[in-house]
């Protein structure tokens, strides 16, 4: 891929060269200095400034050619109205590029939804919020808990829309809100007609990065009400399990998480947010339990400024680029009561935090402390899914040892939640054909770490029951991480890549069982695209674990995984096939999530998989083997 000899985002920049996924529009929409100059604007001046650039026309821009940048002068010398007839009718006789023309977008740091939708409408007529409620449906992959979480490095399937239709649809009791943050949050029908995407040939589509403007706020609704009130998120699934040894028969699994949000003023916005989730289990070996809990979202008052944005209350924050086993997303609270059934973003809670956020060009810059430690959500005791299995004796992640399984049985668990959670920084960059990342942090692990009491442990060692119950203790140590990541498009796949070094991971001892601490070593490499330029998705992640200079510890000290998901629409877009997996590589250890969903009546959707769980004794897909099940479910969002 050829890159930028500069781009837009310095005031010194004064020249680009053209890569092979660009078109005029993008191009111009990348390198106009300012809201002030359109695109068509910008694309005039373009042509007229780089004769050389170009064949017969203001179609044929040359890949690899340099394009000098002229000033914002020469742009606003053209007539708005002028520039907007020329380029229409270059369109209309099929000459000049236009953004439907792009159909893969790769999101950059500083996007919001809202900015984006703006870049890709088909026409300047078209109602954004109806754009983004498009870009939002036809690419749910991209989008982490709802429309508010964009997810930067992201490959967007740009959908073909019908402008006039699609405007019209939000006449009448249809509205739209934009909080304070720039995203964009918006309440439609769902009568949407999911033919209405094209076939037509795709091309790449990058931009760089974008802050909305004030200008891009969207008319004031007909709704009294100052509250925007949604269902984010809303499940009922039910399972049956194969496997002849399963513990238990049927698990039921239900979950619902409802926000509302309003703006205070023009820079305050305040978020309310709840969630609630039910399991049940039923039949099999294992005691039957059922348990309703409820529980907080997203709760927080911020403010936007010009270049800040200051957050406090409980937040989801998400670090890091990659779908599983992110290293650098240290900070969040990690759901484990369904283990890893469910996407990435699902498996993360919302935590206390005071987040400072400062903006300079495509430079951003993320504070977070955590006054309060949250722990990883964890199942019910006697949950299959739990991760000390009391039926079997086993703890998750250490190999089987018959000797210590009947004192496993009986272990009192004790957690310590006490403290605070750490915070972090994240610098980070977009542009310049690459956006990175550097992050440092000090955190503690959500995820518990088992560990016998010094008690229960000298008397394993000298071969004899404790006196008292036994006990396993819950840690959560804290570590050092120094990481960073970084995302590169080329055409229409997204290239990323993360790692971090962390000062303190959790091992077990092999000669004493006693709990210590080693350094560590994680990271990622992986993309993600469209393989022919068509509807196909995959995503492919290579990512390795390691522990430096760990000894003899009963944990594994390298582990190699394959990760990633095949999505593609099927009939018209009225159904979705996907196959979510994790492969072991030194060590079998295998996860299968394969799924058909009837999407006709997005964001609705019913759907049928299965989860496939196998390994050896000591990985996961070991520990949960017996696990497999067959899944019907239904989700959505209102």
């Amino acid at each position: 891929m050829a890159a930028p000899t500069a781009g837009a985002d310095d005031d010194t920049d004064t020249a680009y060269t053209v890569r092979d996924q660009d078109t005029l529009w993008s191009v111009a929409s990348t390198l106009r200095p300012d809201d002030s100059v359109t695109v068509q604007q910008m694309m005039l001046a373009l042509h007229a400034h780089n004769p050389h650039a170009f064949g017969n026309g203001i179609d044929q821009l040359r890949t690899g050619a340099t394009l000098q940048i002229p000033p914002a002068e020469t742009a606003q010398a053209y007539d708005p109205a002028y520039a907007q007839t020329k380029v229409a009718e270059n369109q209309a006789s099929g000459v000049a590029p236009t953004p439907q023309e792009a159909r893969h977008y790769v999101v950059q740091e500083s996007d919001t939804l809202w900015s984006v939708a703006r870049r890709l409408r088909p026409d300047p007529a078209m109602d954004i919020a109806v754009m983004a409620r498009a870009l939002f449906e036809a690419n749910p992959q991209a989008f982490d808990n709802g429309m508010d979480n964009l997810r930067a490095g992201a490959s967007l399937q740009v959908p073909e829309t019908k402008a006039q239709t699609m405007s019209a649809r939000m006449d009448g009791p249809e509205a739209s809100t934009k909080p304070a943050d720039g995203t964009i949050q918006v309440s439609e029908s769902r009568n949407s007609d999911p033919t209405e995407a094209s076939n037509s040939t795709p091309r790449g589509f990058t931009f760089g990065a974008d802050r909305d403007s004030e200008e891009e706020r969207p008319a004031e609704t007909d709704d009294d009400s100052p509250w925007n009130l949604r269902v984010d998120d809303i499940m009922v699934e039910a399972g049956i399990l194969g496997a002849s040894d399963r513990p238990v028969d049927f698990t039921q699994h239900g979950r619902a998480v409802v926000s509302a949000s309003r703006p205070l003023n023009d820079a305050w916005e305040l978020r309310l947010g709840a969630r609630a989730d039910a399991e049940l289990q039923q039949g099999g070996d294992y005691p039957g339990t059922s348990r309703l809990r409820a529980d907080y979202d997203e709760n927080y008052l911020r403010y936007r400024g010009e270049q800040t944005r200051f957050t406090i209350g409980t937040q989801r924050i998400l670090w890091g680029r990659v779908d599983e086993i992110p290293p650098t997303d240290r900070l969040s609270t990690k759901d484990l009561t369904r283990f890893g059934l469910d996407d990435h973003a699902d498996r993360r809670r919302a935590n206390p935090a005071i987040r400072a956020e400062y903006f300079r060009g495509p430079w951003h810059v993320d504070l977070v402390l955590l006054p309060l430690f949250r722990e990883a959500e964890l199942p019910d005791r006697d949950s299959l899914w739990h991760p000390v299995d009391r039926n079997r004796g086993r703890l998750l992640g250490l190999p089987v040892q018959p000797e210590l399984s009947p004192i496993i049985q009986e272990a009192r668990l004790d957690d310590d939640v006490s403290g605070s959670g750490g915070g972090g920084v994240r610098l980070a960059r977009s542009g310049r054909g690459v956006d990175f990342a550097a992050t440092v942090q000090r955190a503690r692990h959500s995820e518990p770490y088992y560990r016998f009491d010094d008690e229960t442990r000298q008397a394993i060692l000298a071969g004899g029951p404790p006196s008292d119950q036994p006990v396993l203790e819950a840690v959560h140590p804290r570590t050092w991480v120094v990481g960073g990541d970084a995302a590169f498009a080329v055409g229409a796949w997204t290239w990323r890549a993360e790692a971090a070094w962390l000062s303190d991971v959790p091992v077990t001892r092999e000669d004493d069982l006693r709990q210590d601490t080693v350094r560590g070593v994680d990271w990622v490499v992986g993309a993600e695209g469209f393989p022919g330029d068509g509807d196909f998705r995959m995503t492919t992640q290579l990512a390795g674990q390691h522990l430096v200079d760990a000894g003899d510890v009963l944990d594994a000290r390298d582990s190699y995984f394959l990760t990633g998901e095949f999505e593609t629409p099927l009939a018209a877009h009225t159904w979705r096939a996907s196959l979510r997996y994790s492969l072991g590589l030194n060590r079998r250890d295998v996860y299968l999530n394969p799924e058909l969903a009837w999407i006709a009546n997005e964001p609705m959707e019913l759907y049928i998989g299965a989860h496939w769980l196998d390994g050896d004794e000591e990985t996961a897909g070991g520990f949960y083997r017996a696990n497999r099940m067959l899944v019907i479910g239904w989700r959505g969002q209102f």
